[in-house]
C-alpha cells in the first residue's frame, strides 16, 4: 500500500455514526484543526498589516510572511480539508514519469444523509457542528486570496512594489488550495449527479419491463383470430 491508497482510504473512510471522544475526526480534532485553519493565514495577515509599526526592514518581515504562508499552505491542503470537509487534493508521478493530479472526497456519513426526525439529540448536535466547521473552512479558504488581492491592488496603486511582490506570493498560495478543493467539490457533486442518474435509469427501466410483461405473458387466442380474419361467425 503507497500514499495514494492511503490518501483514499481515509477519505472514503466513514466519518462516525456517533461522535467519538477520540480519532482522526472526534471534536477535539476538527477543533485543533479549525484552529490550524486560520491560525497561520491570520497571522500572516497580521505581520503584514503591522510589521511597518516595529521595523522598516523588508527581509525580516517577508520571511515571516513566507514561513506564515508555507505552513498555512501545508495545513490547508493536507489536514484542515481532509478533516473539516472530507476533501483532499493531491499529485502523484507514475512510472512513466507523468504527473496526475487526485481530487479526493469522503463519502457523506449516516448522519449527515438521514432525515432529522430520525437522529437523536446527540447525532443531531455532531450534525449541526460539522455544518458549522464546514462553513467555516469555506470562509477562511475564500476570505483570504480575496484580502490578499485586496491589498495587492493597494501596493499596485500605492507604487509598493516590493510588497505587491509578496501580496502575489500569498495570492497564488492561497489561490491554489481553493482551485484544489473546488475541483475536489465539482468532482464530489459530478459522481453524485451520475449516481443519482444511474439509479434513475435503472428505476425506469425496471418499471418499462414491469409494465411490458404481463403483456408478453398474455397469449393471443388462435380461434379469435382465425374468426376475426374470416369475418365469418362460430359455428358451434
Amino acid at each position: 500500500m503507497d500514499s495514494r491508497d492511503e490518501v483514499v482510504l481515509a477519505l472514503t473512510d466513514n466519518m462516525d455514526t456517533e461522535p467519538s471522544s477520540s480519532g482522526p475526526h472526534s471534536p477535539s480534532t476538527r477543533r485543533l484543526a479549525i484552529i490550524g485553519h486560520f491560525l497561520f493565514r491570520s497571522s500572516a495577515l497580521i505581520i503584514y498589516l503591522l510589521c511597518a509599526w516595529f521595523t522598516t526592514s523588508f527581509v525580516l518581515p517577508f520571511i515571516f510572511i513566507l514561513i506564515c504562508l508555507s505552513l498555512d499552505f501545508w495545513v490547508v491542503k493536507n489536514i484542515s480539508g481532509r478533516i473539516l470537509v472530507g476533501l483532499r487534493w493531491s499529485s502523484y508521478t507514475d512510472e512513466a514519469g507523468t504527473v496526475h493530479w487526485r481530487y479526493d472526497a469522503r463519502k457523506p456519513s449516516p448522519i449527515d444523509s438521514a432525515d432529522v426526525s430520525s437522529l437523536s439529540r446527540r447525532e443531531l448536535a455532531a450534525r449541526i457542528v460539522r455544518q458549522q466547521l464546514s462553513r467555516l473552512f469555506w470562509i477562511g479558504l475564500i476570505a483570504s486570496p480575496a484580502l490578499w488581492c485586496v491589498f495587492f491592488l493597494a501596493s499596485i496603486f500605492s507604487l509598493h512594489i516590493r510588497w505587491a511582490f509578496v501580496c502575489s506570493i500569498a495570492l497564488c498560495m492561497n489561490v491554489a488550495n481553493v482551485y484544489g478543493y473546488i475541483r475536489c467539490w465539482m468532482s464530489n457533486m459530478d459522481e453524485s449527479a451520475s449516481n443519482l442518474l444511474t439509479v434513475i435509469k435503472s428505476t425506469a427501466s425496471s418499471k418499462i419491463f414491469t409494465n411490458l410483461w404481463p403483456s408478453v405473458k398474455t397469449k393471443p387466442n388462435i380461434n379469435n383470430l382465425s374468426d376475426s380474419s374470416s369475418g365469418l361467425p362460430l359455428i358451434a
